[in-house]
């Protein structure tokens, strides 16, 4: 608190501090969109082959066996030949595809949506604990590994993990520090500088992510929704009619 006998030391840092927080504030904020943009996205990325992108593997897979068999029977027309190639290429590609897509993912997680206190603890927690508050090589790098025990909890609505992590941390001896005003002062513009840099840097992954062909679907899909349109519904239904049209047809070219 400045008071007529602060120094002009204490009145700088008192007010780097009051920057520092507004800073600290913003991080958290910026951390906290970055992590939820990332798990709707993951979320609807599973909702999005499910619905739709394991049917696009089933078409693919149809036209190579329609292809094939159209080849078979006109043995010397090359561009049927090239085109049942092709044909296979990406049926094999689109399998190779959906298996590493199930290898990386649980069709079985549940939509993510997080609860106002979720993202409550969430924000706590980063303030306390995010790794560019601290100018200390090792407590740099063991935030670090607790923020990405956060973000993993975070993601999977895990409210009592949260709240172990906080409670440890509020108890952490090592958090309760004092020094001089010079050290402080220097201290504080030091952290200004980290969290101005990694704020650049949410900003740059953000605006990435918001412009992936992912979050445009994911966007598209949402404003439809508002709408009482579900495109995710509409894609899947106009892939089952192909998938009908294929089967009949290799059903007719069989024969």
């Amino acid at each position: 608190m400045i008071n007529s006998k602060s120094t002009p030391e204490e009145i700088e840092l008192h007010q780097k501090e009051e920057l520092l927080s507004q800073k600290q504030t913003s991080l958290t904020e910026f951390e906290l969109s970055l992590i939820t943009m990332q798990a709707n996205l993951h979320s609807f990325e599973v909702e999005y082959f499910l619905k739709v992108g394991s049917k696009y593997v089933e078409v693919d897979r149809l036209q190579a066996d329609l292809d094939r068999i159209l080849a078979s029977k006109m043995r010397h027309d090359s561009a049927a030949n090239e085109k049942a190639k092709k044909s296979s290429t990406r049926a094999e590609q689109s399998s190779r595809d959906a298996d590493e897509f199930n290898a990386r993912h649980d069709k079985k997680e549940l939509k993510f949506e997080p609860t106002p206190e979720l993202k409550s603890l969430y924000r706590e927690l980063a303030k306390l604990l995010h790794p560019d508050l601290t100018l200390d090589p090792n407590e740099k790098e063991r935030r670090h590994k607790i923020m990405q025990q956060i973000n993993e909890a975070y993601q999977n609505g895990d409210r009592e993990r949260l709240l172990e992590i906080a409670e440890s941390e509020r108890n952490n001896p090592d958090n309760v520090k004092g020094d001089d005003v010079g050290s402080s002062l220097v201290r504080t513009i030091r952290k200004i500088a980290q969290i101005e840099k990694r704020i650049s840097e949410l900003e740059s992954q953000l605006e990435q992510l918001r412009k992936s062909d992912l979050n445009i679907l994911f966007e598209t899909v949402q404003k439809d929704l508002k709408k009482g349109v579900d495109l995710l519904e509409k894609m899947s239904n106009d892939l089952d009619s192909k998938i009908l049209f294929l089967r009949h047809q290799i059903e007719n070219v069989s024969k």
